[in-house]
């Protein structure tokens, strides 16, 4: 009798723990995307373009502007100037979160964008910029060989290189506009277990984002779309039906003479790429202050994480033994902590002849994700530094 009371015992344990097993493998994540393009690493794969929007909160859809601000609402692009953009983004690198290691994130290409605008006839504008939104390198992801005595090392990546043709008009007091981003999402190195394949990918997606921004004296409405758009990507050992998210923005402004008031809403709808993920709604303030020739900017950003949990690396289902051997120390997953941001933000615009220098930082200060962005800029209207009409623009 005791013998099957132990025996019974034995049994029950061995139930829970396939169940418990079974449960945390259907719990886990499995990837809906190449992994570092996954929302939940937005926490620092970001670069929040246009310096003079980063240091008053990265508002940007209720206000006239140039090609850095037409990257974010199309319908906002309302210079008569030909005007050349260039800007610098720097990303500070980040411990991993993910892992109890010394892993680290980090952006070392410090480019966020150049770009031209001006007006093509009357009340029509167009821009051009070359735009770099997300970028990250994992250092590093490792794997020991030969009972340790070597190592096979690899730095994953993810660049998105983007493309913007902007075109905006008018209709009385309101204009509308158009993006057409030719994107370049660019894997180094992506990680599949069981496998020491080199894995680089392209994959080109083209993303339509209108928009309209209406201003009446000292009050400014904005608003614009970035459509979902579908895309397959194939990274040998996993084939992804991928849909890149639907994100609506809309905002409001009020200017004073010295004084400008700034407040925008954000909502993304990640659920599209995966029903695990929650949709992220960012909300977004700013104040910029004229003194002289000088622009002070502060801003606020609350920027809710979208998952959090455990995932799965993808897997070579038919990899041979002498490969597979090395990885049985090896995590296939990880786990998504808590990554809710809230930034502070700072900057200031310094107008000279012809120009302007802008700087702007960006600090986390709710601690989940530390993560920092400083960036600088400068602008010239051409035809000032030519002294006579300088582009097909200005004619």
């Amino acid at each position: 009798m005791r013998k099957l009371q132990v025996s019974f015992v034995i049994a029950w344990l061995a139930m829970l723990s396939i169940s418990i097993g079974l449960y945390a493998q259907q719990d886990s994540l499995d990837f809906p995307a190449p992994q570092f393009m996954l929302p939940f690493y937005d926490h620092f794969t970001l670069n929040h373009l246009n310096v003079t929007a980063m240091g008053r909160g990265q508002t940007t859809n209720a206000l006239a502007g140039k090609v850095d601000n037409a990257v974010n609402n199309p319908a906002t692009l309302l210079s008569d100037k030909s005007y050349l953009y260039m800007e610098l983004t720097i990303k500070p690198p980040i411990s991993e979160i993910n892992v109890p290691d010394s892993m680290m994130y980090s952006s070392p290409i410090p480019f966020g964008m150049f770009g031209v605008s001006g007006r093509i006839y009357k009340s029509i504008h167009a821009a051009v910029s070359y735009n770099v939104p997300k970028s990250v390198v994992y250092d590093n992801f490792t794997v020991e060989t030969g009972q340790g005595a070597d190592a096979v090392t690899t730095y994953p990546a993810y660049y998105l290189h983007q493309f913007t043709t902007t075109l905006a008009g008018s209709v009385g007091k309101l204009r509308l506009g158009l993006n057409v981003h030719q994107q370049l999402h660019q894997f180094k190195d992506i990680v599949v277990f069981q496998t020491f394949d080199r894995i680089d990918k392209t994959y080109y997606v083209v993303r339509l984002q209108p928009g309209v921004f209406y201003q009446s004296g000292q009050l400014g409405i904005g608003a614009t779309c970035t459509l979902p758009t579908s895309a397959i990507m194939n990274i040998k050992y996993a084939e992804y039906d991928v849909t890149l998210p639907m994100q609506v923005t809309a905002g409001v402004s009020f200017k004073s003479t010295n004084n400008s008031f700034y407040g925008d809403i954000d909502w993304e709808q990640c659920s599209q790429m995966s029903s695990a993920f929650d949709d992220r709604l960012t909300l977004k303030a700013g104040y910029e202050k004229l003194i002289r020739n000088i622009t002070y900017r502060a801003g606020v950003i609350s920027m809710p994480g979208v998952y959090t949990g455990a995932y799965r690396l993808p897997v070579h289902q038919t990899a041979e033994a002498d490969e597979v051997l090395w990885w049985n120390a090896v995590p296939r997953g990880g786990y998504i902590d808590k990554s809710d941001q809230l930034f502070g933000t700072i900057g200031f615009t310094y107008n000279f002849k012809g120009g302007e220098l802008t700087l702007g930082l960006m600090q986390d200060l709710m601690g989940n994700v530390p993560a920092t962005q400083f960036a600088t800029s400068i602008g010239f209207n051409l035809d000032t530094l030519k002294g006579k009409r300088f582009l097909i623009f200005d004619k």
